[in-house]
């Protein structure tokens, strides 16, 4: 609860200082033009309302919404209600997709309250060993627990990448061969490929796998240390692996599917609506030329993580299997489609099936009473009939007062 709190509080406080070379605080900013309404929305396209792609770096992202908030700042748009709106969703945007662990979840979530007021678990400060212990268990039931790549990590990569002295060690990556390792957990290992022209024309494609089943997660920085993308591990067959496709095609990619989740959620609805639920399109993700630093970091909450790492470049020999697979994402996003749409019909459908169950079973009920209920009214019929003539057949059937033997004689 505290936690939720100070970050509430933190999130109407950031202020503006590289923007405007001085320090304004945002709910102060909010409460002096109280036109501004402090609701969130959770329906606009972040990168949509800063102008940029996916695919943006932290830099670009920076630049786009200073030059945004330059124009739509209120004190440059006095008593322009529109401007002052525009402002506040800007910042949001920004607040959101400048930090690398929230921008993650936004990607998988969307906007939602979700993504606003809970940020994931940072496993190096939230939690104790309890927590560690039901944080495995739950893992291993199969409930995703988001977690967040921790400040020390993102300060290690700048160092990396700004040269900087006592900056952590680096291991080559060397097209097509794999590098078995370990890291701890919350620790971080760290490599570095090169990108020629032939590679930005064909493609590669960074793999890291566990056949332990461990769970990590697989991120790659730009040129200043910002992350670039963050990619979590996936259960596979026999194995857990994360991909990073740098690829000249858009392609989609399809996030882990969690059976619990859905029961937990939504039990009425057959799990197969859910299937693509995870589908995202990802576009081509271009990479700069020369040296590219990428993390493996330990996202395991009691043992360390063992895996392998490997970089492949694509070539002449890929473009059938590459064919095959654009036709087949292509089939899948437009199932996605239709299921939505089939999901409504389904629902409908169900629905006038379970007015129609129940209304059989209502006539089931009246129908099966009005037969007894006529049976007893025929009853009563026969008997109401009857009564007129009951003392008559009384009278006509009483016994004889002769003996037997009188009987006998007389007859």
């Amino acid at each position: 609860m505290n936690k939720l709190l100070n970050y509430y509080q933190s999130f109407f406080s950031f202020s503006v200082v590289n923007c405007f070379g001085e320090k304004e605080d945002f709910e102060e900013m909010v409460n002096k033009n109280s036109s501004i309404a402090t609701t969130k929305d959770t329906n606009s396209d972040y990168y949509e309302l800063l102008g940029v792609e996916k695919t943006a770096t932290e830099a670009d992202i920076k630049n786009a919404y200073r030059k945004l908030a330059l124009k739509f700042h209120p004190d440059r748009n006095p008593n322009d209600v529109h401007a002052q709106e525009m402002f506040k969703e800007i910042s949001v945007a920004y607040s959101i997709l400048s930090d690398p662990n929230r921008r993650r979840q936004y990607d998988i979530s969307g906007p939602s309250e979700t993504v606003l007021d809970f940020d994931g678990v940072d496993l190096s400060n939230d939690i104790g060993a309890v927590g560690r212990v039901f944080g495995a268990l739950f893992s291993k039931l199969g409930v995703p627990i988001p977690t967040v790549v921790p400040a020390k990590i993102l300060g290690q990569a700048k160092e990396i990448c700004c040269g900087e002295s006592g900056s952590p060690t680096v291991t080559l990556l060397e097209p097509g061969k794999s590098i078995d390792g370990s890291v701890n957990k919350q620790e971080g290992n760290f490599y570095k490929f090169s990108v020629t022209e032939a590679d930005q024309k064909q493609g590669i494609i960074i793999r890291v796998s566990s056949t332990s089943m461990s769970k990590f997660k697989l991120i790659i920085f730009d040129k200043d240390g910002g992350v670039r993308q963050i990619q979590e591990s996936q259960k596979k067959k026999n194995c857990t692996s994360a991909e990073l496709f740098y690829v000249p095609f858009d392609r989609i990619h399809i996030g882990e599917f969690v059976p619990l989740k859905h029961f937990m959620e939504d039990k009425e609805t057959p799990i197969t609506f859910h299937y693509l639920d995870a589908l995202e399109p990802r576009g081509s993700f271009p990479l700069r030329l020369g040296d590219q630093i990428v993390c493996v970091y330990g996202d395991q909450f009691l043992t360390k993580t063992k895996y392998s790492i490997q970089i492949l470049p694509l070539n002449e020999e890929c473009n059938g299997t590459i064919d095959n697979i654009r036709d087949l994402e292509t089939t899948l996003t437009s199932k996605k489609a239709e299921m939505a749409k089939f999901q409504n019909e389904y629902t409908e459908a169900k629905k006038r099936y379970e007015e129609a169950k129940q209304k059989l079973k209502d006539e089931d009920k009246f129908i099966l009473d009005s037969l007894k209920n006529r049976d007893k009214l025929y009853d009563d019929l026969y008997e109401v009939c009857q009564r007129p003539f009951i003392d008559k057949t009384i009278s006509n059937g009483k016994k004889s007062s002769k003996s037997f033997f009188g009987s006998i004689f007389s007859s």
